[in-house]
């Protein structure tokens, strides 16, 4: 009996056993292969670091040259710096000035553009409530037309349904033909 058990359990269990390995397997080769990739990447980060690290000694070299170029260069140029203050707060001072009369001019256009758009957008209006009337009144026209006609078909049917008076109905038919000329016009 727990021989049975335990084979049942066997044949429930090893498949799942098997898929867990190999897919273990899978995942080791993977596993293998990032740590390939981070020493290379290590391997590459001290070749960066010690690129760096000369780039950065020179560059501090260059720099305490530059600082001591600077210290010169301000004291020569503290006089004129002070100058061009002058001139450029002038000149922006200028421009202050410059730039709230285009804003103001600016603000009027924007007013004027505003009333236009308005006007036109009331013309507009006005135009489309014309034509639509005018539509409707032609489509009144041509719905009364074609009762007319509808009318005069019916006339004209019972005409012929009755066969009385062939030259009457000829002439109604050439009537009606001119009407529809009409209307396809």
């Amino acid at each position: 009996m727990i021989e049975r058990i335990a084979e049942a359990v066997k044949k429930a269990l090893l498949p799942e056993l098997e898929k867990l390995s190999a897919r273990m397997d899978r995942m080791e080769g993977r596993l293998e292969e990032l740590s390939h990739r981070l020493g290379d990447l290590n391997n590459q980060l001290i070749a960066t670091r010690t690129e760096l690290s000369a780039r950065i000694d020179q560059t501090n070299a260059r720099l305490d040259q530059t600082n001591a170029r600077v210290d010169e260069v301000r004291s020569d140029l503290g006089a004129r710096i002070d100058e061009v203050r002058s001139e450029l707060i002038a000149r922006l001072d200028q421009t202050n000035a410059r730039l709230d009369q285009t804003n103001a001019r600016i603000d009027k256009v924007h007013s004027d553009l505003i009333g236009r758009i308005d006007e036109l957008r009331r013309e507009l209006i006005e135009l489309i409530s014309a034509t639509r009337a005018e539509l409707t009144q032609r489509q009144d026209v041509l719905s009364a037309r074609m009762d007319e006609i509808a009318r005069d078909l019916t006339k004209l049917h019972e005409a012929l349904v009755r066969r009385e008076d062939y030259e009457r109905l000829r002439e109604q038919v050439q009537e009606l033909e001119r009407k529809i000329a009409e209307l396809t016009r």
